[in-house]
Order: C-alpha cells, then structure tokens, then sequence
C-alpha cells in the first residue's frame, strides 16, 4: 500500500497543481494526505473542498517541514510514504518510477525524484547528493541544463525530501526526521542515520518532478535576495546539531579544524549579508541543545554498521550561482574546498 503526505504551510496557491499532479498519477496512491502546518491563507478549506477525497490533518501550529512529515507517515497506513512539499508538481508515471526504483533494491531505504525549475523545465534544481565532511549537502547537478547532466543509476550519498518515497520500515527505524531541526540538514541527518544503518538511497532516473518557489522566507534562489536571518540561524544551529547526533565523536575530533573554519566563513558571509547576529544566535542555540544532542547520539552510534570514513565526502561546496563566483568571495570558497579535500584526505583512514 501506497500513503502519499504532502506537507503543507500557507502554500494554498500550489495546492491545485500539486494534489491535481498526485491523484492523476498511476497508479494512485492508495491515499493522500495533506498534513497542514496551521495555515492562515483558507489552505485547509480549499483543499477539502476541490480534493474531498484528501484527508487533511491539522498540525495545530507552524511545526515545520520535519515534524510535519513524522506526523504525515505516523497518520499514513501504507508501508511505503511518498513525501511531497507543496510546491510540488509530479508529471504523469513519476510514483511508478519510484516504486520501481525502490523495488529493485531491497537495501535501499528511500528514493528521490529528480527535479527541475517549474519556471525552466530544461534546467535541473536537486538531482543527487553527498554528504560533505562539513555536514552539507553536495547537490550535483545544481542548477545545471538538464540535458547535460545523465540519468543517476548508483546508490546516492543523500536524499532530499521534497518528492521522495521511503519504506515505513525503515524510516520508523531510524526515528523518521529529527523535528528539532524544524528545517535545514533535516534531510542530510536522515540520511546519514539510514546509511550508518546500511540502507542505501537513490534517485529515480526516469523521473522529473517540476520545483516551484520554496519555502517563504527561508528559501534562496537569487543571489541579489535578501538572505533571511532565520536561515543563518538554522544553518548553524542545525549543522552542529547533525554533527554531534551523527559524527562518530574520533571523525569529530579529527576533523575539528575544518568544522571552525568553516563556522568561521560562513559567519563572516552572514556577516556580510547583515546577518552576523542570527549566525551568532544560531552558535547559541546549538551551544544550549549540545545535552540533549548528546542524548540523542547515544541510540544513534549504538546501532551504526558503517563507518563515517564511509559515508563522507570532501568534494567542492554546493553555493547558489552567483552567490560566490568570483571576487573574493570566490577565492574564499575554493581555499575553503582545497583545505577540507586536503584535511580529509589526510584523517579520513581514521576515522571511525
């Protein structure tokens, strides 16, 4: 059985296309469920009204992204969760695909779809990820022509949620999305829990789901936008949380001068984008959380079967284009991807 979640907050305006896209899917999802994160634009209303045959289920407040999804697979009856954000929109055969795609690998725990601009359909926005040393993602393919980039066929270092199956099984194993995170890494922290745990995660090549605006306020597409302070705040918080809930505490150590130094660059680009406050309460709010990280962490390494030198990359940085092509700030990120390439290569065999 098939349970479709879309996650959903004040995005009433992508509703039409995005549950229109699920229920013309074949097959179709055996249900769908629009889990509502207390929206104020009429989202609730519109969405039992034109698509009666969704069930709609109030979080009661803005819980974000990660908590929202827990909540939608918890209220879902099928063994395996299409996830799917709003802003979403899935061209006809794309669920099949994944299913087959997840079907043909026993050992993989979660499939995503590729995904092109909405605005620019011969453009890719995510199609694979890695799991950088830093925390980050790696996106390839990031805002790349389409028909330049070929159709992933291995297992993927990451995944990332907007349209992506899981099997309840497995994703209820490794506790689903940390909803501290509310966020930001929540994806790079599910991941790298389900492949500590030996599952692998992949991304269907025969897909193509169309990505529209992103979360508002939050979201950054453009670098002349205003870069909001809440996402300065969650990236450095979220970033040390994932680290202290995933990295084996000798990857911690070994790698600790690359972590600060990157604490330190991308304080100074908030900085310089009027956001040095909300990075530095970021660092605060990671330092007030550091005891029940370390609670947590504790059934996390318990029940890890690979080892993080495994898992992790030190490939160049994902940056939105334009954000840091050249000038300075260009020279600042590839001395920062030389020295974490150099660093790692250094430490990795011993890390654990």
């Amino acid at each position: 059985m098939i349970s479709a979640v879309v996650i959903n907050w004040n995005g009433r305006e992508y509703l039409e296309g995005c549950l229109g896209s699920l229920l013309a899917q074949e097959p179709r999802p055996d249900e769908v469920i629009l889990v509502d994160n207390h929206s104020g634009d009429g989202s609730r209303e519109f969405a039992a009204e034109r698509f009666p045959s969704v069930r709609v289920v109030d979080a009661g407040a803005n819980v974000g992204p990660a908590r929202a999804r827990n909540l939608g697979v918890l209220s879902a009856a099928g063994d395996r969760v299409l996830l799917v954000d709003n802003d979403v929109v899935l061209p006809p055969g794309t669920l099949s695909a994944l299913v087959a795609t997840l079907d043909a690998d026993p050992r993989c725990a979660a499939v995503q779809a590729r995904s092109v601009c909405a605005d620019q359909t011969d453009v890719l926005h995510y199609d694979t990820a890695d799991l950088h040393v830093l925390g980050t993602l790696v996106l390839h393919g990031f805002f790349a022509p389409r028909a330049v980039v070929p159709p992933p066929v291995d297992p993927v270092g990451a995944v990332i949620a907007l349209c992506l199956l899981v099997r309840r099984d497995a994703f209820e194993d490794v506790g689903g999305f940390c909803a501290r995170m509310f966020i930001l890494y929540e994806d790079n922290d599910l991941s790298y829990r389900l492949r500590m745990r030996g599952h692998t995660l992949r991304t269907a090549p025969d897909t193509a789901v169309l990505h529209a605006g992103g979360t508002a306020g939050l979201s950054f597409r453009s670098p002349d936008a205003r870069y909001a302070g809440r996402r300065v705040t969650l990236h450095t918080r979220n970033r040390w949380l994932l680290l202290l809930r995933c990295m084996r505490w000798r990857t911690l150590v070994l790698t600790a001068p690359i972590q600060l130094l990157y604490a330190v660059v991308y304080t100074a680009f908030a900085a310089s984008r009027g956001a040095f406050l909300a990075a530095m309460r970021g660092h605060l709010e990671a330092a007030l959380a550091v005891p029940w990280a370390l609670r947590a962490r504790r059934s996390i390494q318990q029940r890890r079967v690979v080892a993080d030198r495994d898992l992790l990359v030190a490939l160049p940085m994902t940056a939105n284009p334009g954000l840091a092509d050249r000038g300075p700030k260009a020279w600042i990120r590839r001395g920062l991807d030389l020295v974490c390439r150099a660093w790692w290569s250094l430490v990795r065999p011993l890390c654990g």
